[in-house]
């Protein structure tokens, strides 16, 4: 825009000179002409100026080196003509901060990519407080006061602890209390007190004996991944890598626990793998007084696997 107006008062003031130097009226008009562009660009354009707005879509989770995308996408509430949108985004991380001006077009549908940097893990932050909508020649701006934030959390892939020995392998069913129906079962003889309508009578009949048809179900899981503070980049890498190991292998067996980040940092109830990657967005963005901490956490945990870094 400053080249347009560069350009502009140049073309004004050399039809200026040229109707003073020669005052004949086609002298006169191109200096009416061109003096008038300024009223006429400011008047055609403050609708479109007015009804442009910008939003940001990325994102939430990638895996290093993934492929992704931070779009800027224009919006427009009415079809107006205006020149372009101009803003400086912010983009943060652990250890780097930076300004980028992006300019671009302003028509509804109009986007501009920005590649998200996936060779480092953590989180980077994209930001803006304001943008610039342009005149359709150029010659005026319009701010707009608007904030726009998102965030990219970028994961190591999985990687094995060194001491797994202490990992459960398997589920372990216990029979159901006060009875009823479960998809699991188990047989054995009948004891005083046991309901009929828990007989089998088919195996009874075999074995000349009563046999009880006893539920089974997986106990109350209490069990508790410990996930140490880390002190730095290469530090948390190790250790966020080795918590999705461990997690990929309690889930493969279906074995649902809970996870905490340092000594009091949020507890989380995990029973799928979104809702480890949910919990590890919110607290590396800053936003674990988002989650949700489980109605009924155990007092104390039957298991506790800790999460370190240590080699």
């Amino acid at each position: 825009m400053g080249i347009t107006r560069i350009i502009y008062a140049f073309a004004l003031a050399c039809s200026a000179i040229f109707y003073i130097l020669y005052p004949f009226w086609f002298a006169w008009y191109l200096f009416l002409l061109i003096l008038l562009l300024l009223p006429f660009d400011f008047l055609i354009s403050l609708p479109g100026m007015l009804t442009r707005s910008v939003t940001l879509s990325s994102p939430r989770i990638l895996e290093r080196g993934a492929d992704g995308v931070v779009a800027l996408n224009v919006h427009q509430r009415a079809k107006f003509p205006a020149r372009c949108v101009k803003l400086w985004l912010k983009v943060s991380g652990d250890d780097f901060s930076m300004w980028r001006r992006f300019v671009f077009g302003a028509q509804e549908g109009d986007q501009y990519e920005i590649t998200i940097d996936t060779t480092r893990t953590g989180v980077t932050f994209f930001e803006t407080k304001r943008l610039w909508v342009v005149s359709l020649i150029g010659l005026f701006c319009l701010p707009h006061n608007i904030t726009i934030k998102s965030c990219v959390l970028v994961l190591p892939a999985p990687q094995k602890p060194s001491h797994t020995i202490a990992l459960p392998r398997g589920i372990i069913l216990k029979p159901k209390l006060g009875g009823g129906f479960a998809e699991d079962y188990d047989l054995r003889p009948y004891r005083l007190g046991d309901p009929i309508r828990s007989v089998h009578w088919k195996v009874s009949a075999k074995f000349d004996a009563l046999i009880i048809r006893e539920p089974l179900v997986p106990p109350a899981h209490s069990r508790l991944l410990h996930v140490r503070q880390w002190n730095d980049s290469d530090e948390r890498d190790l250790i966020l890598s080795r918590l999705r190991w461990v997690s990929d292998y309690l889930l493969k067996w279906e074995l649902a626990y809970y996870v905490r980040l340092g000594q009091d940092g949020p507890v989380a109830e995990i029973t799928s793998h979104a809702d480890l990657l949910d919990y590890l967005y919110l607290v590396l963005s800053g936003a674990a007084h988002e989650i949700r901490t489980p109605a009924a956490v155990p007092m104390r945990f039957a298991w506790v696997f800790r999460i370190d870094g240590d080699l």
